[in-house]
């Protein structure tokens, strides 16, 4: 029983970076610029970080999620990326942790084109995903960390640096 419990892999309770290849390893980065991206990387960046960001843009989507995510709520990346063109939004794809990672990287093709990003644990001192992942949402919103979370939904959308609404699914726009 203790040989077949230590062969089990447990992903989602911390950032899951140790679990990964080498070469996975190698694909993620710091963020130096949000202009100077490519698809071979996986930027890290925190909350405060995409919120100066998004300044810069009149209407912006970050998407938080999950690699390999099983939920009728998570669509394939293209299909983000095609809502955010079609509807005059900045799309940002965060990914909370790096467990699944190849779930993710197996969509890019020349239609998913937009850049990755990953929460930066490092940044919030934490590689407990719960812990690090509320800092960010706190830091994108503008709230202080010991904020609750309240609200529903991980695809955040906003106006400049401010925030609109929070839904779990693409909305329907007339």
């Amino acid at each position: 029983m203790l040989c077949l419990l230590s062969s089990c892999t447990i992903t989602g309770f911390t950032d899951d970076y140790k679990k990964l290849y080498p070469e996975q390893q190698r694909s993620i980065v710091p963020l130096e610029s949000f202009a100077h991206s490519d698809p071979q990387h996986i930027y890290k960046i925190n909350g405060v970080q995409l919120r100066e960001e998004l300044k810069k843009h009149p209407k912006s989507m970050v998407y938080i999620f999950t690699n390999g995510c099983p939920s009728k709520y998570c669509l394939p990346m293209s299909s983000y990326e095609k809502y955010a063109r079609e509807n005059g939004y900045r799309l940002f794809l965060v990914m909370s942790g790096y467990g699944n990672l190849k779930e993710t990287t197996k969509q890019r093709s020349e239609v998913f084109t937009a850049p990755l990003y990953a929460m930066d644990s490092d940044y919030y001192g934490s590689k407990i995903r719960m812990t690090y992942n509320k800092h960010f949402e706190n830091d994108l919103l503008g709230q202080p960390h010991k904020t609750k979370n309240e609200w529903q939904g991980n695809l955040y959308f906003f106006e400049r640096d401010q925030w609109v609404k929070t839904t779990l699914e693409l909305p329907v726009l007339p």
